[in-house]
């Protein structure tokens, strides 16, 4: 044998380098994979990261280092697949994949899948493997690779037949690392598909369901998540597919005929093997630790990540101000002037519109009638029916069962969620009792003939919320839900009138609704609820019907309602509400105090004095005088109320009017529902992870050629007030209505025309470079501080 085999060299250069101090290890490692330069997140320098995950490092080693022959397989397994996901997110752990042969055939001893079955017998504490004493592979390497090409060492048979078997056991193991590293990889990519697939589909519930509403079965999202899978690992996998079928197909060839393996073969075998190492670590180049030759990058990186952190300032008090004595001037720019760059093919997007999608919602709430029929006949001006025949068309919303289930699982406080009601000989009445409301207490008092209302069901029934919360991009306006249980042969509420759009559906049971008109025309689409009204006040039914499950009934907002339960029968149904003070009026108590506004700062005649004796001659014990003062101070009020609305720009009064009905459908919309799709590329799916000095990594980077777009179409609300221009978000809402303080973010005046080439040009996907602002660096900041906050979503995963 004039030549060493190419396993042994290899082990021999292993063995040479592990010989060497970690430190030199670490640094070969980092270098070789950064090449000088690390871009793979920035380092966070933040104490409190450092500290809890300095006491990680300390720790997460042990998990990749400590061995355990005599553990059974089935009870190892579930452990590796944790310690899998620690490798990917811990940097540390990234120093086990370049040892040498030896240290990887030693990790061997501890199983990874069940379907390696790595056997060892013990003798003397130490294992064995073919033969070959793992405890003596360094001396016979030694004894065995004391010759070179040019002057080869004579063997004995013995010493032949031993460096045959050597060579043997070197190969196997270098295949072991392949099909382990492989069983690795799908371990995790295994855990990130599976917390993806947990997620359940809207359209998931009832059959009935499923069947009728396929518009809204979000198959796009479906699309989405293969196609998501399919862009992140496509590559890896159709390149490494044909060696994994070869190894797995012909692993047990290659057992047993161990003769045929040939040194060309252990060498190939060998520099793939090299290749694969390479390629992964500078694919991990994020998670390797900084050398000496990055700190100064990862520093440099750390101080533009902060300052792209404070770009955007913190809400509420917190906000960067901006001088009260500065004029803002916030620049439009219009979006369809913005010239866009072609995007990824179809199958990388995420192509959903969150209007669209409430629009399907709609649709299959109304179905069979449709929409534009619905809108010219009966929105704001008649009743509608629609009957289902004994559907269970909107059954997976709720049952009586869910309610049972919520009540135990829930902190359900009585007056606040859930309200305890009887209408008995004409009077209504509330039966609350205080704190937390058991199913004991509230069966009772259903068994007893009242009637249970929900208030807000969808804080705690996540089909509901579901729904309600992709109906309000639709309306662009909170769409509230309550839920009705009313035992057989009774009545909840008396007779009265809402201020919202009512859609009553059917879920369970049988229940006759009476409609009545408006008593007057100021009764008619009211700004406000009603009292109670008696039977004598309200006068003959409009509108008699029974609605079973599936049925669907709609009044507009005034109209004047009782429904009792059939005899034999109870009730559950769910009332929807939408368009509660979302009227001109609404729009004209906003309008005119701004146009007043306008008209005091422009019109000195507003700002004099009013006339001596004005007192004198106007107010309630003076209006039937008739004097000249008088006289002339209503010709003087009339000419500047003229005045007033004349020298107003109304285009812009109005723009700022509707804004701040905008601002309040901020504080009061539900927070979105996060699709897997969406949060593989938004914040929502981001992990951070440390490197060995316990910093923060950060698992994504925003760039001049990242493509984003707004999570929903109504997320965010440019809005100017104050002297400030302001974000407002509904992304941190409550499920709770207006639990917390309107959610806001204060922002430059030149990033506003940014912000609102984001907001018009939705559902498309933009250019970061493509935003009008001057410096490319402060355009990765805005967009990388609307992203950290859940507002934006980017065209491609981000892993």
């Amino acid at each position: 044998m004039s030549e060493p085999i190419s396993a042994f060299a290899a082990y021999r250069s292993t063995s040479s380098k592990n010989s060497k101090s970690n430190k030199k290890t670490n640094n070969k490692k980092a270098g070789g994979a950064t090449g000088g330069t690390n871009k793979g997140g920035v380092n966070k320098n933040n104490s409190k990261n450092k500290s809890l995950l300095k006491d990680k490092s300390k720790t997460t080693p042990k998990q990749h280092t400590e061995t355990k022959p005599n553990v059974d397989k089935e009870k190892v397994k579930p452990v590796k697949a944790k310690e899998a996901t620690k490798d990917q997110l811990a940097p540390k752990a990234e120093r086990t994949k370049s040892k040498g042969a030896s240290n990887k055939a030693a990790k061997k001893s501890e199983p990874v899948k069940q379907k390696h079955k790595v056997q060892h017998t013990a003798t003397n504490g130490k294992a064995e493997t073919n033969g070959i004493n793992e405890s003596e592979i360094d001396k016979l390497v030694d004894q065995l690779l004391a010759d070179s090409p040019s002057k080869p060492k004579k063997l004995t048979k013995a010493q032949q037949k031993k460096k045959q078997d050597l060579e043997e056991y070197l190969v196997k193991e270098l295949e072991k690392d392949d099909e382990d590293d492989d069983v690795l990889q799908e371990d995790v990519e295994g855990e990130e598909e599976s917390e993806y697939d947990s997620e359940e589909d809207y359209s998931t519930g009832s059959d009935e369901f499923s069947d009728e509403y396929t518009i809204n079965s979000y198959s796009d999202y479906d699309d989405e998540e293969s196609d998501e899978g399919e862009e992140s690992g496509a590559e890896t996998e159709e390149e490494n597919a044909p060696a994994a079928t070869s190894t797995k197909s012909n692993a047990a060839s290659k057992r047993k005929n161990n003769d045929a393996i040939t040194s060309k073969q252990a060498n190939d075998m060998i520099e793939s093997k090299k290749a694969r190492i390479a390629e992964k670590a500078s694919d991990k180049r994020k998670s390797l630790p900084a050398t000496a030759a990055t700190a100064a990058n990862d520093k440099s990186a750390t101080k533009q990540k902060d300052k792209r952190r404070n770009s955007l300032a913190e809400h509420g008090g917190d906000a960067a101000t901006t001088s009260s004595n500065t004029k803002i001037d916030v620049k439009t720019v219009d979006a369809k002037l913005v010239k866009m760059e072609p995007l990824s093919p179809p199958n990388n997007v995420v192509k959903m519109n969150s209007i669209q999608e409430g629009e399907k919602v709609f649709n299959w709430l109304l179905s069979p009638l449709a929409i534009k029929e619905f809108f010219e006949k009966y929105w704001e001006s008649g009743a509608c029916l629609v009957k289902r025949k004994g559907s269970n068309y909107y059954s997976h919303l709720i049952s009586f069962e869910a309610i049972d289930q919520m009540l135990l699982k829930n902190h359900v406080e009585f007056t606040k969620n859930i309200d305890i009601t009887s209408y008995k000989n004409g009077e209504r009445e509330t039966l609350n009792p205080v704190g937390r409301a058991m199913p004991p207490v509230v069966w009772d008092h259903y068994g007893q003939g009242c009637s249970i209302r929900l208030l807000n069901p969808q804080t705690f029934l996540p089909e509901l919320f579901k729904l309600n919360t992709t109906l309000q991009e639709y309306f662009h306006c909170l769409v509230g839900a309550n839920a009705y249980l009313t035992p057989p042969n009774s009545q909840g509420f008396a007779p009265h009138y809402d201020d919202i759009e009512a859609f009553v559906l059917q879920i369970e049971g049988r229940k006759r609704w009476r409609l009545y008109k408006p008593r007057t025309q100021a009764e008619q689409l009211p700004r406000f609820s009603s009292k109670n009204f008696s039977q004598k006040e309200i006068g003959t039914a409009i509108f008699d019907e029974v609605l079973g499950p599936g049925d669907m009934l709609y009044f507009p907002r005034g109209t004047i309602h009782q429904a009792s339960t059939e005899p034999g029968y109870h009730s559950l149904h769910i009332t929807l509400s939408v368009y509660q003070k979302q009227s001109y009026a609404d729009l004209f108590e906003r309008i005119m105090p701004l146009v007043l506004q306008r008209a005091i700062e422009n019109n000195i005649d507003m700002r004099r004095g009013l006339p001596l004796h004005t007192f004198q001659h106007a107010g309630i014990a003076f209006s039937d005088n008739d004097t000249k003062e008088r006289a002339d101070l209503l010709r003087k009020v009339t000419k500047l109320m003229g005045l007033c609305l004349h020298s107003a720009q109304l285009h812009e009064v109005m723009d700022a009017a509707v804004d701040q009905l905008a601002k309040k459908y901020q504080h009061e919309a539900l927070p979105p529902h996060v699709l897997p799709s969406e949060r593989a590329r938004t914040i929502f799916g981001s992990r951070s992870g440390t490197n060995e000095k316990g910093e923060c990594m950060c698992d994504y980077e925003i760039d001049e050629r990242t493509n984003v777009r707004p999570l929903r179409a109504n997320i965010m609300r440019l809005v100017q007030e104050e002297e400030k221009v302001r974000i407002y978000y509904y992304l941190d809402n409550s499920k709770e209505y207006c639990e917390y303080d309107p959610n806001f973010i204060e922002i430059e005046p030149d990033e506003a025309a940014s912000v609102e080439v984001l907001i018009r040009s939705y559902p498309e996907y933009v250019g970061v470079s493509q935003l009008p602002l001057q410096d490319d660096e402060r355009k990765i900041q805005m967009v990388t501080a609307l992203w950290e906050r859940g507002l934006l979503m980017t065209e491609k995963p981000f892993k």
